[in-house]
């Protein structure tokens, strides 16, 4: 924490860092199951487009993917952040969350599910471990979350690493899941929703990145121009009105 910011009450919120692990565990919780119902509707519906037609199979099913999961978890996030960034747009958010998560499910996560259906496979139980590994992004949303907040905060390239160490963190946690399975010290269905812990560790991570000081920076003039304005000479390459 700066002195800034503890001269202006800090950057902590208790109310905000739990609405935004409470909207994300929602969003981890709710897309696997409706994502996953609505991408076997598509699946269905292009069965027969998998042998000759795989590409587009592939893009479907990845549109289908994305519009679901980055317009619902970048709404959901958008709703906490406008509190903290008013000026965040709605529309700016959740184009920086679709996108990613489009280059997931068309590079990783169609093709195996086409795999699957042109096997005759049911990939009812793929699609809903899909949403969830689209979940870890990590890396590829740090980077488009951030640019999103470049004008806003004089911290959003730490965005990506917000997102770099949710990932690690909900890798690892997925992990003991996967060992207090095996274990059977926990049942398997609970094991896919260990990394929703990892947003105690993005949810700090959002409140500093967000902090009143920071987004104050982000609109303050810049101090060639401020100190134009108050010498009443114009910046270097202007003219003097």
């Amino acid at each position: 924490m700066t002195n800034a910011d503890s001269r202006r009450g800090g950057w902590w919120d208790w109310h905000l860092f739990g609405l935004w692990i409470l909207v994300n565990a929602a969003a981890f919780a709710v897309i696997p199951l409706v994502g996953g119902e609505l991408e076997l509707l598509a699946s269905t519906a292009i069965r027969n487009l998998i042998h000759h037609h795989r590409i587009i199979s592939i893009l479907i099913i990845a549109v289908v993917g994305a519009v679901v999961q980055g317009t619902l978890v970048g709404w959901l996030q958008w709703l906490v952040l406008v509190r903290r960034v008013p000026r965040l747009q709605l529309r700016t958010w959740v184009i920086a969350t679709v996108v990613p998560v489009f280059v997931v499910w068309v590079v990783v996560l169609a093709p195996g599910a086409i795999a699957i259906l042109g096997e005759g496979g049911n990939p009812l139980a793929f699609f809903r471990n899909g949403f969830i590994q689209a979940f870890v992004l990590g890396p590829l949303l740090g980077v488009s979350q951030a640019t999103a907040l470049r004008a806003l905060t004089s911290r959003w390239a730490w965005w990506f690493a917000a997102d770099v160490t949710t990932y690690l963190a909900g890798a690892l946690l997925h992990d003991l899941g996967v060992w207090l399975q095996h274990a059977r010290i926990v049942p398997a269905h609970v094991t896919p929703y260990f990394p929703v812990a990892a947003m105690v560790i993005h949810g700090t991570w959002m409140l500093w990145v967000t902090a009143p000081q920071a987004a104050r920076q982000a609109r303050s003039p810049q101090p060639a121009a401020s100190a134009a304005s108050s010498t009443g000479t114009a910046p270097p390459g202007t003219s003097a009105p």
